[in-house]
């Protein structure tokens, strides 16, 4: 009895606590700037979905006072009047005037042309003294009823500490109900680990369900329908979302193409699953998690472009997508030839062959091989072993040392392709990471620009310790050989548009969208490439033409010289004539 009385009263203070927080919460709320409030109010309707839209920020002079808004144009026209009105702190029934630089009366409306601080639009604001009047009789109406409800709270005191201590008591039943709820509780979890030993025992598969209080702490996002057709396309622009926006769109594809419950994927462990993924990318310059994005956001576009969920089953989905977001795991930076010429630990490990990708194999299923990070946890043995061989095989083809193999062996299948054929589906699925893993080029200059510059800076690091190291160094990765058109020129043309063409045979409906933006990116390197050329070749003609100028200037000096020592030989042979006249004389 006298634990249960400590235990009560500790109950009764953390009640106690918790309302005088939550007082101290609305009244935190009550910020002196209703302006900032009331922003912070529209920002919270519009969602999260639009902090991708560019916002509109006007500024308004009110009682010779420059003030700013800034708001989403998803949002209404009373969004914005409430702005203004929160500038002007008018009621709410006033009239508000707004007027541009050229005095004419505008709208209140989201589609209100941005300014500039030098003309601001200006703010006007006329209140009805009869709505004012009206509003001052129904606030004193109001305070005439709360003290009478005062008074009768008052006369009504004894009524209420009956009804308080009513209540105590049946709090105080109630914390008898939850003691003995928290006892089955107890009783429940004991059966549960009893039940878990015993199938473990008998061999027998549970499905796993994560622990709620383990959720990641990266938040729910709520995708707008815009940002769901633009994650199909392959234009979109990753550089605009950050890691936390980007793992909720890789969760958004799994949810989309089904493969959640194609295999009974807990969304628990899905998101613990892509945090772990993500932690095991280094901050490489370009092989990194934005990278793993950006391969399985084009491997989404072209599953919606090729209408594969008609074609593929979710299986083959679901090993394509996961291929994908593991494909780079752990990436030291320096690639395969690094590896082996330098004879690292991997290249020792994994003999010389594709030692990067057996790494990121291993390290993918190490993932896996957690029950907390395992989204295969709910598969039997036999569905998991294909799965594992399809992502192994996938990610082992994305080395470029068997580029020519896969290309070639899918030429030869692609125009009599039977999509009942496993092994031509296995052929179709590698040769769809190849084109995803090293498709930058088929996004718009903008978006694959900076790409290019940081592959180059990944390539200069491995050079440059090659070079102190003595190994050899490629030429397209040497920083006083290489430029971005000689870089890509090649690249484009002998590996990407190769390999696009031999793609649009079995899929013709991508050749616009994906072809023909590299056809346009080797027409723009190569006038570059010219561009280049041309200003070598002016720089070397003035380089010849100093020189030969330099030369002329000399030899213009050597003549004078010359000239000079004739003129002096002349005068002392004009000298020793005048001697001899002289002497004949």
């Amino acid at each position: 009895t006298q634990q249960y009385k400590q235990w009560y009263q500790r109950r009764v203070r953390g009640v106690r606590k918790a309302a005088a927080a939550s007082s101290t919460d609305l009244a935190s709320t009550s910020s002196p700037n209703p302006a900032r409030r009331l922003l912070i109010h529209i920002q919270g309707k519009m969602g999260r979905s639009h902090s991708i839209m560019k916002r509109k920020k006007l500024y308004i002079s009110y009682n010779n006072n420059i003030e700013t808004i800034a708001f989403s144009p998803s949002c209404n026209s009373s969004d914005v009047r409430e702005l203004l009105i929160a500038i002007c702190c008018a009621p709410r029934n006033s009239s508000l005037k707004l007027i541009d630089h050229n005095g004419n009366l505008v709208a209140i409306s989201p589609t209100l042309e941005p300014n500039t601080v030098e003309d601001p639009y200006q703010l006007q604001v006329t209140t009805s003294r009869r709505d004012s009047m009206k509003e001052i009789k129904r606030l004193v109406s109001n305070m005439g009823n709360i003290f009478e409800k005062i008074i009768e709270c008052n006369d009504n005191h004894d009524d209420l500490v009956k009804k308080i201590d009513y209540l105590e008591g049946q709090l105080q039943v109630e914390c008898f109900q939850a003691i003995e709820l928290e006892k089955c509780k107890m009783d429940l979890t004991q059966l549960k680990v009893k039940l878990s030993d015993e199938m473990s025992r008998l061999s027998i598969t549970a499905p796993v369900t994560a622990r709620r209080d383990q959720v990641p702490p990266y938040p729910k996002y709520v995708l707008s329908g815009e940002t769901i057709t633009y994650l199909k396309q392959p234009t979109f622009d990753m550089w605009n979302w950050e890691p936390n926006e980007m793992l909720a769109l890789l969760e958004h594809m799994y949810v989309d193409l089904n493969i959640i419950t194609e295999f009974k994927i807990n969304t628990i462990v899905l998101k613990k699953w892509l945090r772990a993924v993500q932690s095991k990318y280094r901050n490489n310059p370009f092989h990194n998690f934005r990278h793993c994005f950006c391969v399985a956001q084009m491997m989404y576009g072209m599953v919606h472009a090729c209408n594969l969920q008609a074609k593929l089953s979710r299986q083959d989905l679901g090993i394509l997508l996961t291929a994908c977001v593991c494909h780079d795991l752990d990436h030291p930076g320096f690639n395969n030839t690094y590896q082996i010429n330098a004879r690292t630990e991997l290249a020792v490990r994994y003999n010389d062959i594709s030692p990067l990708e057996n790494h990121h194999c291993a390290v993918c299923f190490e993932i896996l091989a957690d029950p907390e990070t395992n989204i295969f946890q709910n598969v039997d043995k036999d569905t998991f072993k294909v799965i594992r061989q399809g992502i192994i095989d996938l990610i082992l083809s994305t080395d470029m040392a068997r580029h020519g193999e896969i290309v070639q062996n899918f030429k030869e299948i692609a125009k009599k392709f039977d999509w009942k054929d496993p092994i031509n589906v296995k052929q179709l699925q590698a040769i769809m990471i190849k084109c995803c893993d090293i498709s930058n080029e088929v996004r718009p200059f903008n978006v694959a620009e900076p790409w290019l510059e940081c592959l180059l800076e990944e390539y200069f690091t491995q050079s440059d310790r090659e070079k102190c190291e003595g190994l050899p160094v490629a030429s397209f990765m040497d920083r006083n050989k290489v430029t971005k058109p000689t870089a890509q020129i090649g690249f484009i043309k002998y590996v990407l548009i190769p390999l696009y063409e031999t793609l649009c045979e079995l899929f013709p409906e991508i050749e616009p969208i994906m072809l023909q933006p590299l056809k346009d990116s080797y027409v723009y390197y190569e006038s570059k490439k010219l561009e280049e050329d041309l200003a070598k070749d002016e720089t070397d003609r003035n380089k010849t033409c100093k020189a030969l100028l330099d030369e002329k200037i000399e030899l213009e000096k050597k003549l004078a010289g010359a000239e000079k020592q004739i003129s002096s030989l002349a005068l002392v042979v004009t000298n020793s004539e005048n001697v001899s006249t002289t002497i004949h004389e």
